[in-house]
């Protein structure tokens, strides 16, 4: 049985003069046993939606997610920010800070 996976959502408020209203939405999509597809989405103000296949197992994959939506990852950032955690060592390490050891 495969399990599912909610989205994760964050509201920002407006401020007067500083931000405007909008929403984050953290998804993910399982693509076999060792791949997902992460996808943020930002409603509302400077809409935004863009995705990126992380070869990893889905609970992995997931807390990568979780790690996104605690801290508020922006739409503008966040590729890179998988990117750095799951980044392989080049020197034969384990690499980026996300690495299953």
């Amino acid at each position: 049985m495969e399990r599912t996976f909610s989205p994760m959502i964050r509201q920002y408020s407006a401020i007067d003069g500083l931000q405007k209203a909008y929403t984050l939405v953290y998804a993910m999509e399982v693509e076999g046993t060792q791949g997902c597809r992460l996808t943020l989405c930002r409603l509302g103000s400077r809409q935004r939606v863009d995705s990126q296949y992380v070869a990893a197992a889905p609970e992995f994959c997931y807390r990568i997610l979780r790690y996104l939506c605690e801290n508020g990852v922006q739409p503008e950032i966040w590729q890179d920010v998988v990117t750095e955690l799951t980044a392989v060592d080049p020197a034969g390490g384990k690499g980026g800070a996300w690495c299953e050891q």
